[in-house]
């Protein structure tokens, strides 16, 4: 009887270890294995852009060409506007152009959607925009042959990020506000 009593307990004891195993998993969101982190390249561009814009209307611009150049440091904008002024803008300008000033904000947008936006963060996987550029052989020149060769040159890194699909605050919030 003593025999059938600690056979007993033992296999209670594991059943309680195995659920407490499942119970871990399920609260602290998996062991913290390989696929709870996602590898991402990163890509940044070693050359420069200038980038020319014309204001076609009041207040709104098109790309009308933009060169690749031998350093990230020479990046500039030159824009051109329907007065027959222009100015000339430094990739240190452009980060600082202020959303309150409605030209500066729409010359920054419009340059952003070309290969002027790599310079500012947007990530070099993603292509140029077909509606920020003045005509098909200004889009098509930096669609391919520019594009092709700005990434071509760059400086590439890989990086592991967190998952966001795993664990704790891994889906999207169901917060609502109000009454």
């Amino acid at each position: 009887m003593e025999e059938k009593q600690s056979s007993f307990s033992f296999r209670w004891l594991l059943y309680g270890a195995i659920a407490l195993y499942f119970i871990g998993k399920l609260v602290f969101g998996g062991s913290g294995s390989e696929t709870d982190y996602i590898e991402e390249t990163l890509e940044e561009p070693t050359q420069g852009i200038m980038v020319e814009l014309q204001e076609t209307e009041k207040d709104v611009f098109k790309i009308t060409d933009e060169e690749i150049l031998e350093n990230r440091a020479d990046s500039k904008i030159i824009a051109n506007y329907m007065d027959n002024t222009s100015d000339t803008f430094s990739i240190d300008e452009v980060k600082l152009m202020e959303s309150s000033n409605p030209r500066s904000s729409l010359l920054r947008s419009v340059a952003y959607a070309g290969m002027f936006g790599y310079m500012m963060g947007r990530p070099m996987s993603s292509g140029v925009a077909r509606n920020a550029y003045a005509s098909d052989k200004a889009y098509n020149k930096s669609s391919t042959a520019g594009r092709s060769q700005l990434r071509s040159t760059a400086s590439k890194s890989v990086v592991r990020k967190p998952s966001a699909s795993k664990g704790y605050g891994g889906g999207k919030s169901s917060k609502s506000y109000g009454g």
